[in-house]
């Protein structure tokens, strides 16, 4: 765990903030960033194949559909949507493997020293899944902090889109006032103080 000030990059408190382990689904915090600051964030796009191997949490995209890559982002991050991912993927990148590509370039311009994504949503399931480090993760979230809409995303609880209505999964917003938002899962708590 860590105890992490985005804004002084400081390390308040931890334990093991540099063992390295699977991030699973929190590796979607870079897959919407990289969509947040790509020039395709509201393109609408078809879905297509990349969807067949989706499996585990998901929004239900079904091919053929016409959506947002915006509209995306938001059941990436509210809903934890394994076929937003790979949606997301393809559409600002050529292919998924090209994504994968993106994610570990930004890891580097981030320092994220122990830090590899082998794909956009977190399941290991048929390739060695990503890596990462509680301090190198505190230190994406930082980053992620900075954009404006990735803040308004992860505080939004309902976001309506053309067709559909998406529940943020994270109960934590309904917990505690001073909570910005985050990713369900392992993911970091933030708090204004």
């Amino acid at each position: 765990y860590i105890v992490y000030d985005a804004i002084s990059e400081e390390v308040l408190e931890g334990k093991n903030i540099s063992t390295i382990r699977s991030v699973a689904s929190i590796s979607k915090i870079m897959t919407a960033i990289i969509a947040l600051e790509s020039d395709y964030l509201f393109n609408v796009v078809t879905i297509s194949d990349e969807i067949d191997d989706t499996i585990g949490s998901a929004i239900y995209l079904t091919k053929g559909e016409q959506i947002t890559i915006i509209d995306l982002v938001y059941g990436l991050l509210l809903r934890s949507g394994n076929d937003c991912a790979s949606s997301i993927a393809v559409n600002v990148a050529k292919s998924k493997e090209d994504f994968v590509i993106l994610m570990n370039e930004k890891a580097k311009e981030l320092n994220m020293e122990n830090t590899s994504f082998s794909n956009p949503s977190g399941l290991d399931i048929n390739d060695d899944g990503n890596t990462s480090t509680v301090i190198d993760m505190a230190k994406l979230m930082g980053y992620c902090l900075q954009n404006e809409l990735f803040c308004q995303i992860i505080n939004t609880k309902k976001y309506k889109s053309q067709d559909r209505v998406f529940i943020n999964k994270n109960k934590l917003l309904k917990s505690y006032e001073c909570l910005i938002g985050g990713k369900t899962g392992v993911a970091p708590i933030l708090c204004e103080i």
